[in-house]
């Protein structure tokens, strides 16, 4: 839900996630003390970094350390320009050589920091941040930065708070701080704080789209829908969770085209196109043929589902288009997230269906077949773990014991919809509590079989994960636990979501507090088998 950016000369961001925020990366420093004959080298190099040319500053740098080894300020400056040019390890070894001749070289432990993020060692990347504020206490990026990762990945958002308001205090204008202040706020729940960060952000950096997006998501979180839709186009502007695609078609715009072709290619994650493809018939009914280019987990089910359409599968990073060639002419494109501005802009738009999305009959009745040999009694899925650590698992997510007040209800039969492999998860849980739980790897690991155990389920019981789109798309009962401070897909407050009617949320009260949800949640199938 957030980013990074990058700035020139005082470092911008590049950070990791949905919606949008972020960390920040290095800028070239000012030259140090430097002989006469390798001035002119670094001066050029610093000339040419700014110009965008970063071969031509890597290789300006280079000659200066080969002039200099101890030049601190260019082995930092090579360290950047290898940065922006893909080459991190050069990168982290022209950082450490930077250290080595100087110790306390507060950018360089910065820039470190920012190659560890990237890499995922938060910790470290951390205690880098922290030693630049050390050395440097009113480095406001390096703040920035250390704020974000710590509410970010190390579930420390009240000193990743205080560090984003030092950040803020020191540099008003500096909108980067304020856009992962917004991002913290919005990520515990605090949506009016958040809002306020965002609105100060873009005041002073009007372009900063991860604001805007962040904004937007908000307003739809709200239920604002004709505000948010048109500001979610954010998105395509350098956000992490939007794929640039090369068709070269003009943009459909929401009028109406009889007879005309439209080429809808998918986006973000398979939760996403599932629930945007509530709109595609919509569409269909405004244009002529629609050509649906999405996962290629979704083909079969997209394409039993769509039966007017061309369905295509492939990955949002493939750059093949070989295949548009087949299936004849297009006259327009437009992402699947970007359907909803037509035809979803109030409450009252979204329709009151059964399901728009359809399992296979034949496996249907495999797996309801299946699920009969597992005895009497409710035969229930569920799914515990979302999310991945760049969008909110630990936020989502609960330890499967966390569920022992549903399963060990009497009278219903449950079964893993769990998408990774947690078969010796559910051994330990069988072997400790005597509970078990099904799991059929067959069934998950192809998608239009997951869909045909799922349509065969009396209910299923997820976390925020795809699988509860699946099963909202499908028409079938659904009870989702929601975060205290959920995705924007499940609005803000309430036990229903729009895109779904079969959907029933069951919502946390205090940040990381499950067991009251599954208390509830294991009264109300009390009652659901009781009747």
């Amino acid at each position: 839900m957030l980013r990074a950016v990058k700035r020139l000369l005082s470092a911008w961001f590049e950070s990791p996630a949905e919606g949008a925020g972020k960390p920040e990366t290095g800028r070239p420093s000012p030259e140090g003390e430097a002989r006469p004959d390798s001035r002119a080298l670094f001066q050029a190099g610093v000339l040419h970094f700014r110009a965008g040319k970063y071969p031509e500053a890597a290789s300006c740098f280079e000659q200066v350390v080969a002039l200099e080894h101890d030049h601190a300020e260019a082995h930092l400056n090579l360290g950047i320009a290898c940065q922006r040019l893909g080459r991190r390890e050069d990168a982290a070894d022209s950082f450490a050589m930077a250290l080595h001749h100087r110790p306390e070289y507060a950018e360089a432990h910065f820039n470190l920091g920012v190659i560890e993020l990237e890499e995922g060692e938060h910790e470290s990347a951390a205690a880098r941040f922290e030693e630049a504020v050390r050395l440097k206490p009113e480095y406001v990026e390096a703040l920035s930065n250390l704020g974000y990762v710590q509410f970010k990945h190390l579930n420390r958002s009240a000193d990743g708070e205080r560090n984003l308001r030092r950040a803020v205090q020191l540099q008003p204008r500096f909108a980067i701080a304020r856009l992962n202040l917004g991002l913290l706020l919005q990520d515990r729940g605090r949506l009016d704080d958040a809002l306020a960060a965002y609105e100060e952000a873009l005041r002073r950096a009007p372009d900063l789209a991860e604001a805007r997006l962040n904004r937007a998501l908000i307003w739809l979180a709200r239920g604002d829908f004709a505000r948010g839709w048109p500001q979610y186009e954010s998105r395509k502007m350098g956000s992490t969770h939007f794929t640039p695609r090369p068709f070269s078609y003009p943009e459909w715009n929401g009028k109406s085209a009889p007879g005309r072709a439209v080429l809808v290619y998918g986006e973000q994650g398979l939760g996403d196109e599932i629930m945007f493809a509530s709109c595609l018939p919509d569409l269909m009914a405004r244009t002529g043929r629609c050509v649906i280019e999405c996962s290629p987990k979704l083909v079969r089910l997209f394409g039993r589902s769509f039966p007017r359409a061309v369905v295509h599968g492939s990955r949002q990073t493939d750059t093949d288009l070989a295949w548009l060639d087949l299936v004849g002419p297009v006259d327009f494109q437009i992402a699947i997230g970007s359907l909803p501005q037509y035809f979803r802009r109030s409450r009252a738009d979204f329709p009151d269906h059964a399901g728009y999305l359809a399992a296979d009959d034949r496996r249907i009745a495999y797996w309801r077949e299946r699920l009969s040999r597992l005895g009497p009694g409710l035969k229930v899925g569920i799914s515990w773990r979302g999310g991945t650590a760049q969008t909110r698992l630990s936020l989502r997510s609960l330890a499967i014991e966390q569920c022992l007040p549903l399963l060990k209800l009497g009278g219903a039969r449950f079964v893993s919809l769990q998408y990774t492999d947690c078969r010796d998860e559910l051994a330990r849980l069988r072997a400790a509590h005597g509970v078990n739980v099904e799991h059929w790897q067959d069934a998950l690991d192809d998608y239009d079989e997951t869909a045909a155990l799922v349509a065969a389920l009396d209910l299923v019981i997820s976390v925020q994960t795809a699988v509860a789109h699946l099963t909202g798309a499908l028409g079938r009962p659904v009870w989702v636990m929601v975060p205290a401070a959920p995705e924007w897909r499940y609005l803000a407050a309430g036990e229903r979501m729009p895109w779904y009617p079969s959907a029933r949320l069951f919502r946390q009260a205090q940040v990381g507090e499950w067991q009251p949800v599954v208390d509830r949640l294991a009264q109300e199938l009390g009652k659901l088998l009781a009747a």
